[in-house]
């Protein structure tokens, strides 16, 4: 019973979350300081969003036919008490709130320019992202 009960924690925790859709903007800042306390490098494969408790964790992304999985490495783009993902709400730039700075459009994640252009973006653009396990391997969008 116990092996069971076990099983269907592990599976329960394994869970993706549910999909956000947000509008995405490319952060940049090759060579600034992250969140995590790395430094942004060419070609680095990483999201921010707006609060600390995201950090380490990893997030699927898909924009039309693309999809990939990174890590949380970042937090903003403007704010970093926004959990809107846990309480079930839209992020506070939508509604032109900011506690980082002052937002300038709705986005609610941020991309490195390694998953901007691995996603194929062009421009800031509406795209879905979720909670993953680490290791979790994306299937193809159907």
């Amino acid at each position: 019973m116990l092996a069971v009960i076990t099983t269907l924690v592990v599976r329960e925790a394994m869970r993706p979350g549910p999909w956000q859709r947000v509008f995405a903007t490319r952060e940049g800042l090759t060579g600034h300081k992250l969140a995590c306390g790395d430094v942004i490098r060419d070609g680095a494969m990483f999201v921010a969003l707006p609060h600390r408790s995201a950090l380490h964790r990893d997030v699927e992304i898909r924009y039309r036919d693309r999809v990939t999985v990174v890590p949380v490495l970042d937090v903003g783009p403007w704010n970093t008490d926004d959990a809107y993902w846990e309480t079930g709400t839209r992020p506070a730039a939508e509604r032109g709130q900011g506690s980082y700075r002052k937002p300038v459009n709705h986005a609610g994640i941020d991309l490195s320019d390694g998953v901007f252009f691995a996603l194929g973006l062009r421009d800031n653009d509406v795209l879905e992202w979720r909670f993953v396990h680490r290791g979790y391997i994306p299937l193809p969008r159907m």
